[in-house]
């Protein structure tokens, strides 16, 4: 089986072409359970299925290294806009792909026939708590739970590098007030509209290196505490590499957040 290797902000992403519907529903989780081992086979964050959809360009299927379906992963998508473009499945500069979360419009920046920057539109987010009070260690954290495609929680923090961000990120995530689980991120400020992060992502169990759904997120909950201006691009660094969010409001509610960022073709091979 021919697969492709991707990176979006550090998030290494395995792609495998299923246009002719080779592989089988009963396969697919068994894939990423199996291709996702680190030093063990090829490895990585997640694998996304490239199928063919009725209504828009393409369609994505995202499964964990443990074999559970997310219904979106933002830094992925980039990627997938890039593989069909650059690989000529579709020429167009603006695709709809289809994923579980709905409909996502991505556009890309091309130069020299090669995507350089991919921006997607995530969204309206879906906050469900913005005053959740969680006792993580016995320590009382405020969390800031929402929706962008997957659930996730935001803590605001003084300092990432000291952080136990897998032990505080497993605490919280496994906590019973999410019953499906959440992604965690840790967002700490450095100046207006300008923020680092690190994310304890659902499915990998353990911190990545990005997470563009988490970001997004993140951004929203920064606008929503006052911490960032929605009426500017917001800067948020994470271990593997910079994205931009940006809002559309109706009124000071947000309505859609926009990521944008670049994504990376690692290597392809057969397995």
């Amino acid at each position: 089986m021919k697969f492709y290797k991707y990176q979006g902000a550090g998030n290494d992403i395995i792609l495998i072409n299923n246009l002719q519907d080779k592989i089988e529903e009963s396969q697919k989780a068994e894939l990423a359970k199996r291709y996702c081992k680190r030093h063990f086979s090829i490895g990585a964050d997640g694998i996304m299925i490239l199928e063919n959809s009725e209504e828009y360009d393409a369609k994505m299927r995202f499964f964990n290294p443990d074999g559970s379906e997310g219904e979106m992963c933002g830094n992925a998508i980039r990627c997938f806009a890039k593989h069909i473009y650059e690989r000529g499945i579709n020429k167009k500069k603006e695709l709809n792909i289809d994923t579980i979360a709905g409909v996502k419009r991505t556009w890309l920046t091309v130069k020299n026939g090669e995507v350089k920057n991919v921006k997607v539109d995530m969204g309206k987010p879906l906050i469900k708590n913005q005053n959740l009070i969680l006792h993580v260690k016995g320590i009382p954290m405020k969390i800031f739970s929402l929706e962008v495609g997957v659930p996730h929680a935001v803590l605001i923090v003084n300092d990432l590098v000291r952080l136990k961000v897998n032990e505080l990120g497993k605490d919280i995530r496994n906590n019973p007030i999410f019953p499906k689980g959440t992604n965690v991120n840790f967002l700490q400020q450095l100046g207006k509209n300008r923020f680092k992060i690190r994310t304890y992502e659902r499915g990998v169990e353990g911190e990545t290196l990005a997470c563009g759904t988490g970001i997004c997120a993140s951004g929203s909950s920064a606008v929503l505490l006052g911490l960032a201006d929605a009426d500017k691009p917001i800067e948020i660094e994470a271990e593997g590499g910079k994205i931009l969010v940006e809002f559309t409001k109706i009124g000071e509610e947000l309505e859609t957040v926009f990521m944008s960022g670049p994504s990376e073709f690692i290597y392809e091979g057969e397995i």
